[in-house]
């Protein structure tokens, strides 16, 4: 019977080290939840800062409002471009407007 207390000791030894490697990764991911949480609540932040104040401000002379933003923008396949700038992209260096 000391092979079979042998070979439990050796799966219980062996499944120690497995939960010891899964909490090191958890302990990791963990960390790398924790960083991706805070870069997220930083953009959020922003982005309502950046609502906020572009509410309060008031257009400026000759200026189009801020809710027209979007007026005289062309589109390539990759990007939009101003209507009064085109360059053309990465995909559309023939300069061709799609």
């Amino acid at each position: 019977m000391g092979s079979l207390f042998e070979e439990l000791e050796a799966r219980e030894s062996a499944e120690r080290e497995r939960v010891d490697a899964l909490q090191a990764e958890l302990a990791e991911l963990t960390g790398h939840l924790e960083d991706a949480r805070a870069v997220l609540e930083r953009l959020r932040v922003t982005r309502e800062t950046v609502a906020e104040v572009l509410a309060e401000m008031e257009p400026l002379s000759g200026a189009a409002p801020v809710a027209d933003v979007s007026v005289g923008i062309r589109s390539c396949r990759r990007m939009r471009v101003p209507s009064g700038g085109w360059r053309g992209c990465c995909r559309c260096r023939s300069g061709s407007r799609a």
